[in-house]
């Protein structure tokens, strides 16, 4: 990153807009400069359907974040989510002269064969193409090969691609509210960044972003991605299965979520009750705890066995061997790790908490923020700059010309009225 730059970031989520400002510290960590949380409008599972709504949040995340930060946003990394998201593991290959030394255009050459392998429809875009690792003359496992000699050279490539209008329609949003999009990763990608160890990917970890509107699965074995996906089932779905059993509105049912759900029923007493007011009416009526546990823990362990069945159709369920990592706004109720842990044949589970922060840690310590500073993160790592950029210096000039112009006819006639004059 250049010297006194800073990097930002905005996930672009179906219940929040979460936007990050953030500097490299000398250690190497990130200090949390600013934090902007806005509820989301006009998105639906990952993708917008209300163009003028999703501008808004994220007019309003933005704003939020620049005036903690006291500094404007020019530019930032954008999350990218949704079912429309496709992911392949690939190989391209490529022949080495004369069995002479690998070269970083021998690299490329073998990566763009593997994403050549990949046949795209014309409304998708590849938005990662990320290296598991290569073969060297048949070798597997290799990681660096520049430089070594070989007559013929793989590469084990996750191609993820997207709807490409919805990429576009992301973009407009983010731009239209005022900043510049440098780039848009797949928000698991960055999550992974924040949340999980180098050891946990070396053994094979699964990550669940449980959000509002999807559940994102990012996979990672031997240190390097082996799957991606998405369920178009998360934290909303929970909600809404409150507000229409229990008849109350969507706003009172995240409330009752939030404020009195576990994800177990064995966790309430018989005795528990909860206040609600049904809509239509101006009274309150008592509800079991035990019944709003009852619907929270039927939809989440649809999303724990979804998730089953998503690696399991991918290959990779046996793969899982240090466990899994839970984060978003839906891993955060009571027991859900324990039943995670039992839908998933008691697989070691726990909860994803944020690394690499240095000063501001505390304005980031939800789960709910693990994507933000993941992208954050991200962009750090690939030397981005969020500062809008310096206008040329001939404006300046006229800038400041304008000024003394401006100054030198309207002082004469304040002065005119001043006592004395």
């Amino acid at each position: 990153m250049a010297d006194g730059g800073y990097v930002a970031s905005i996930d672009v989520g179906t219940t929040k807009i979460c936007t990050i400002v953030a500097r490299v510290a000398a250690s190497g960590q990130l200090d949390i400069l600013g934090v902007g949380l806005h509820p989301s409008r006009g998105l639906r599972e990952g993708v917008v359907v209300d163009h003028v709504d999703a501008v808004e949040s994220v007019r309003q995340s933005v704003r939020k974040a620049e005036e903690m930060a006291q500094l404007p946003i020019g530019g930032a990394y954008v999350g990218v989510t949704g079912t429309h998201i496709r992911s392949r593991n690939v190989t391209g290959r490529v022949r080495v002269a004369s069995g002479d030394e690998i070269t970083s255009e021998d690299v490329d050459q073998a990566i763009q064969s593997a994403c050549d392998n990949v046949a795209l429809p014309h409304d998708r875009e590849i938005i990662h193409t990320l290296v598991r690792d290569f073969a060297i003359d048949g070798q597997g496992g290799v990681k660096r090969p520049l430089g070594m000699h070989a007559a013929r050279l793989d590469a084990n490539v996750h191609v993820v691609s997207a709807a490409a209008g919805a990429l576009r329609n992301v973009t407009a949003a983010v731009e239209e509210a005022g900043v510049t999009v440098q780039k848009q990763v797949l928000e698991p990608v960055a999550t992974s960044l924040a949340v999980l160890a180098e050891d946990e990917s070396d053994l094979g970890v699964v990550l669940m972003d449980i959000g509002g509107g999807t559940t994102d699965l990012a996979v990672f074995v031997n240190g390097a991605i082996a799957h991606t996906g998405a369920i178009p089932v998360a934290g909303n779905h929970i909600t809404s299965d409150i507000a229409k059993l229990l008849r109350i509105p969507y706003g009172q049912a995240e409330q009752v979520k939030k404020q009195f759900g576990t994800a177990l029923v064995n966790m309430t007493n018989d005795d528990d009750a909860v206040l609600v007011e049904e809509i239509g009416t101006q009274e309150q009526v008592r509800v079991p705890r035990r019944l709003i546990a009852d619907i929270i823990q039927a939809r989440l362990a649809e999303i724990f066995q979804l998730t089953i069945e998503n690696l399991q159709q991918a290959g990779m369920y046996d793969t899982v061997t240090s466990g899994v990592v839970l984060t978003g706004g839906g891993s955060q109720l009571p027991g859900t790790l324990e039943m995670a842990s039992n839908i998933m044949d008691n697989t070691p589970v726990r909860i994803g908490s944020v690394r690499g922060i240095g000063r501001g840690a505390n304005r980031v310590a939800s789960p709910i923020y693990a994507t933000g500073v993941g992208l954050a993160l991200y962009a750090a790592e690939e030397g981005a700059d969020a500062r809008p950029p310096s206008p040329p210096v001939y404006l300046e000039w006229v800038e400041k010309a304008r000024s003394w112009w401006r100054s030198r006819r309207i002082q004469p006639r304040i002065s005119a009225y001043l006592p004395g004059k």
